[in-house]
């Protein structure tokens, strides 16, 4: 039989020892860098939220004074929308063409927008989708194709207004505006549940911002080390 003499038993609890510091450390390490993950993520939504607000702030007025609203998005944290409804910006039934009240809308209110996003906001901002919505009445590809005609005909007016009155601002507007038909995918209901065909038609004005990684990148490109 074999016995540990004090030279093994030492060397033993020095190992225990070592392991016992080195998993201790790797904790200390794990929650250092936890609450760092923490931090820089708490940071992000705190600047996420500032930017919101001044977006809020620079546009509140205008919206207020058009009848329109400006608020979160649901379904994307770094996005706000603006809804107009039916009677602001009209279209003939099944058609795309914009009506002159349309036309009387878009160019009062696409001016202001777009000199505020790509003037004071622009750093903050990644892009302006046109989303054109239907109700249910028609097949799923009439309403597609019938939405994206008149999300596309808000975009060419707007590039024409916006080339007239802002023209400093027709680049931006390019590189941040896009076009997109909705269809009858995001229907409005009414408390009973049917659908409320008037609020169903619709364009939104979704501004979406950059996010704290975008920011970064534009920084670094801005002023490169």
């Amino acid at each position: 039989m074999r016995y540990a003499t004090p030279q093994t038993f030492g060397a033993s609890h020095t190992t225990i020892g070592i392991t016992d510091l080195m998993t201790s450390l790797a904790i200390v390490f794990i929650l250092l860098f936890a609450a760092q993950i923490t931090k820089t993520s708490s940071a992000a939504q705190s600047e996420l939220q500032e930017n919101k607000e001044d977006v809020q702030t620079a546009l509140r007025d205008h919206i207020q004074r058009l009848g329109l609203s400006l608020d979160a998005d649901p379904r994307d944290p770094l996005a706000l929308v603006i809804v107009v409804p039916e009677d602001r910006l009209t279209f003939e039934f099944g058609e795309s063409s914009l009506s002159p009240t349309a036309d009387r809308f878009l160019e009062d209110a696409l001016p202001f927008y777009v000199g505020a996003l790509c003037g004071p906001l622009r750093n903050k901002i990644d892009s302006l989708a046109i989303e054109g919505h239907t109700d249910d009445q028609g097949s799923d590809a009439f309403n597609l194709k019938l939405s994206q005609e008149r999300s596309l005909a808000v975009m060419v007016k707007g590039l024409e207004i916006i080339q007239a009155t802002e023209p400093t601002a027709y680049q931006c507007f390019q590189e941040i505006a896009s076009a997109s038909g909705r269809g009858k995918q995001d229907l409005i209901y009414a408390p009973v549940a049917t659908v409320n065909r008037e609020k169903s038609r619709r364009v939104i004005f979704k501004i979406r911002l950059r996010s704290a990684e975008q920011r970064h990148l534009v920084e670094q490109s801005t002023h490169p080390l």
